[in-house]
């Protein structure tokens, strides 16, 4: 029997990455490398997978930083990788210095990423990394109504800009991230001597992402509480519970109604290595435009206690939209989950937890 194809994911403790890591390994087609900030923080992901470690499926190594130069080039001399599916770079906005800890962070690990497999990935066929449609978008047109936004558009935030918030600094670290990606795969590391890489580049672009974490265990919650979700579960979770100081005691609205659930990422992650070779694509995800108001329906109507007052609902009319032939035609993706369901089961999964 052939030895199944090794797939490096990075940021595997994640948000997003646990539920690539989960679909990966409920595929059955390929084995895992997740390299991890510490092995001793990872025990419920241990425990989880006990039996897909034992048999050699899934394997954690410790890597503290992966911004460090060179930090993944003893992965690809050591292992076998096939495909590498890159997740990892900082989500938050509230910081008093974006460049040094949202932008530089980002453009240096994916940057490594690139690098290492260009140097030592003699095996990689397929790299795929996560952007955002914050790559995308460009803040200053701002709800843009009746414009659709397509792989072609470019966020043309500067690093000046990026340095006065971390709105924008988040913008520029997935844009110059996504840059850095597409520079080094289509003219590698030596400019004076341009050459493309042997291996093939998606890049996935979503807008807002929820549903439900799968990376706490209800014996290791979050320590914060809400605050210590990842940053888009934690505002729809104030949102619906009407503690968004801008809208309470209603039901808060969401900074960027377009949205994707978190288990569609995955499968969109999991579909890009299947694609065929040299075939380099830029893709935008996208479910819907709606407010949190929008997926309250079954909530409400099952007498769940502590919502918020009722909110505003969405009209699609009042604001851009995104062009999803790539999602459709390029990874096969005709339908995905509804809001109203990614709404109840992320409620549900925080509940689980312990923190509702």
């Amino acid at each position: 029997m052939a030895t199944k194809p090794l797939v490096l994911l990075t940021g595997a403790s994640g948000f997003v990455g646990a539920h690539v890591l989960e679909q990966l390994l409920q595929a059955s087609s390929y084995r895992v490398l997740a390299p991890v900030r510490s092995l001793n923080k990872i025990q419920h992901f241990q425990k989880q997978y006990a039996s897909e470690i034992s048999n050699g499926t899934l394997k954690f190594t410790g890597i503290p930083d992966l911004s460090a130069a060179h930090a993944l080039d003893a992965t690809f001399e050591e292992y076998p990788v096939a495909y590498t599916i890159h997740l990892a770079s900082p989500y938050f906005t509230t910081t008093d210095n974006p460049i040094q800890e949202l932008v530089k962070p980002a453009v240096n690990a994916t940057r490594n990423v690139l690098l290492s497999a260009l140097q030592h990935g003699t095996n990689l066929k397929r790299l795929t990394v996560l952007s955002s449609f914050a790559s995308v978008t460009d803040l200053s047109k701002g709800a843009r109504p009746g414009y659709t936004y397509t792989a072609k558009d470019w966020d043309p935030v500067t690093e000046e800009q990026a340095a006065q918030n971390g709105v924008l600094g988040y913008h520029a670290s997935k844009t110059f991230a996504e840059r850095e990606a597409w520079k080094l795969h289509d003219v590698g590391a030596d400019e004076s001597q341009p050459s493309k890489a042997p291996f093939d580049l998606t890049t996935l672009c979503p807008p807002m992402i929820y549903g439900p974490p799968i990376h706490y265990s209800s014996e290791s919650p979050p320590k914060d509480g809400i605050a210590g979700l990842n940053t888009s579960t934690a505002r729809l979770i104030n949102g619906i519970l009407g503690k968004d100081p801008l809208y309470a005691p209603k039901v808060g609205n969401p900074g960027l109604p377009a949205w994707i659930d978190v288990r569609d990422v995955a499968k969109a992650c999991v579909a890009s290595l299947s694609l065929p070779r040299g075939q380099n694509d830029r893709v935008l995800l996208f479910s819907g435009t709606n407010y949190y108001e929008d997926g309250l329906k079954g909530l409400r109507e099952s007498g769940v206690q502590g919502l918020g007052e009722p909110g505003a609902v969405a009209d699609p009319k009042n604001h851009f939209s995104l062009d999803q032939s790539g999602q459709k035609e390029i990874l096969g993706m005709a339908t995905t989950i509804p809001f109203q369901q990614t709404v109840e089961d992320t409620y549900r999964a925080v509940k689980a937890l312990g923190l509702l």
